[in-house]
């Protein structure tokens, strides 16, 4: 799901009309938005992809694995907390925050069964 999101971030030039809500940028803030925005693009293809190839390490909730359960699910629970406060409205608002929870809830399990 988190490369479903990537993927999804992918469009957001397109999708947003970056390249006319920029006209009145300045510079320094174009490159700024788009240095981040591509940071968290190329964030969320790796963490994609370490959850894909160590999907059993991570279920197992080991060592490193725990922390990175708890800092993603952590991350998770703010993009759906954020999505709630800061972005309202279309049915996509409900989406993203029933895609968000489903993240948050996914890192979270294996935290969980390790506890108990």
């Amino acid at each position: 799901m988190t490369i479903m999101m990537a993927t999804f971030h992918v469009r957001f030039p397109k999708l947003f009309k970056w390249k006319v809500d920029f006209r009145n940028v300045s510079e320094l803030n174009k490159k700024v938005s788009h240095t981040i925005h591509l940071a968290l693009l190329l964030m969320f293809y790796l963490i994609g992809l370490l959850s894909l190839i160590y999907a059993k390490e991570l279920s197992e909730c080991n060592g490193i694995a725990f922390g990175l359960n708890l800092m993603f699910s952590i991350f998770w629970l703010w993009r759906a907390g954020w999505q709630i406060y800061y972005f309202k409205g279309k049915v996509m608002h409900y989406v993203l925050i029933a895609i968000f929870s489903l993240l948050f809830i996914s890192y979270l399990i294996p935290i969980v069964l390790k506890l108990v």
